[in-house]
């Protein structure tokens, strides 16, 4: 409710209430508190339910945010999906599932426009959530729901720890993304969550498991948009066992399942979206980083160009501003390749203006790869090549989001 409105549902002034909203650890006069209770008792099931779960949580751990670092935070939070096995039988209230469902699609939609923190916080808070109704509830449906949920919630944990450099907490966040996916009988979500497990697999330099990996999704992907995205993604673990040949066939192949995107609409592409979509401008940033990991300036720099021409398009308020970072960051090192360095230096000051707070993982070994050009192809020389790089390893160790090993290869 709004203020108004829960003020109008109390019987007491806004103003009260507002005060409550600007003063959390206020305590309330006795007989205020004796109208709050009266409200809970007379509320329905469902809220009662959720007041439950939420008044447990905090006091039980009331300042958890404030007890660790973000590497903690995360790492606790991918411990307790993975030792999460032992799931009850009780009812769950239909409403809690919709609500939950609402607040991932929220999570997802969310993800590029907030720091990485604030957004693996909320997605962590959904899928405790999700844990506590699967303890519930005996109907199958509810069930496989709320599986649903748990993958999803724990596979935008997974990108979203990958982000901030914690590949360990992203694995195992992936893992439990792709069991829970199986459990729900999902296979769009399962595909999505194998490609990303073959995504930090060819960052970790592990090409052939991340390929292992895009196989397994593509026997269960649902062909369209889930096919199609592994096909990319196939293109990154293919450059970097150095297979040129490889990643033209994969990307020729992608190109062919094209129209069974429109004919074939996907639940995580076409209505939760966000973080889960995979649309033209991902694609083609994709194969813009395989090109660049090949040393194929020119094909990088189309590629790279054709995802910024999207994502320039968009309004601003909806402009994803990692994947269009990550994008211009990657013409920026296919210019350096082909030998504008000019363009090049024009294009990385959005990355390198960037706050702290807004820098990922992938931003960091993107600008890694930006300074290894620099640094080792005939530039080192050059004082203004010098300066850059120097200025990008400024970033790269003012960056607390960085990978366990940053890999200046891809």
């Amino acid at each position: 409710m709004s203020i108004e409105a829960y003020a109008d549902h109390l019987g007491v002034a806004t103003r009260t209430v507002a005060k409550w909203d600007a003063e959390p650890d206020i305590i309330p006069v006795p007989a205020m508190q004796q109208v709050l209770d009266t409200a809970l008792e007379t509320a329905p099931d469902a809220v009662k339910a959720r007041f439950a779960i939420l008044f447990e949580r905090h006091t039980q751990e009331p300042t958890r945010e404030h007890k660790h670092d973000s590497r903690e935070v995360v790492m606790v939070a991918a411990n307790e999906s993975a030792e999460d096995a032992a799931l009850r039988a009780a009812q769950c209230p239909t409403e809690s599932i919709s609500d939950l469902h609402d607040r991932t699609v929220y999570v997802a939609r969310a993800y590029s426009s907030r720091p990485p923190m604030v957004a693996f916080v909320d997605a962590r808070d959904v899928r405790d959530l999700a844990r506590t109704l699967v303890q519930r509830t005996f109907r199958p449906s509810d069930l496989a729901d709320l599986y649903v949920i748990l993958g999803q919630t724990n596979a935008l944990m997974g990108s979203i720890a990958f982000d901030l450099g914690n590949w360990q907490a992203a694995a195992t966040l992936a893992r439990s993304a792709t069991t829970y996916a199986e459990l729900a009988g999902h296979s769009s979500l399962q595909a999505w969550t194998l490609g990303l497990q073959g995504t930090l697999a060819f960052w970790r330099r592990e090409p052939e498991q991340s390929l292992s990996y895009l196989s397994r999704g593509l026997s269960i992907a649902p062909h369209g948009v889930p096919h199609y995205r592994l096909l990319y993604i196939a293109s990154r673990a293919h450059a970097v066992q150095g297979n040129e040949q490889a990643i033209g066939e994969v990307l020729a192949q992608a190109r062919s399942d094209f129209e069974d995107r429109a004919r074939r609409p996907d639940e995580l592409n076409d209505s939760i979206r966000g973080e889960f979509t995979f649309d033209d401008a991902r694609a083609a940033a994709c194969a813009a980083a395989a090109w660049l990991h090949v040393g194929n300036g020119e094909k990088a720099a189309s590629y790279a160009e054709a995802a910024l021409n999207v994502y320039t398009s968009l309004p601003e308020e909806r402009r994803p501003f990692s994947p269009t970072t990550g994008a211009t960051i990657d013409l920026a090192a296919a210019y350096l390749i082909s030998g504008n360095r000019d363009a090049a230096e024009e294009k990385l000051e959005a990355a390198l203006t960037l706050p702290q707070e807004l820098r990922n993982a992938s931003l960091a070994g993107r600008l890694a790869k930006v300074k290894d050009i620099l640094d080792n192809r005939g530039h080192a020389k050059e004082p203004r090549s010098k300066a850059l790089s120097l200025r990008i390893d400024g970033w790269l160790k003012d960056t607390a989001a960085r990978p366990d090993v940053v890999d200046e290869a891809i």
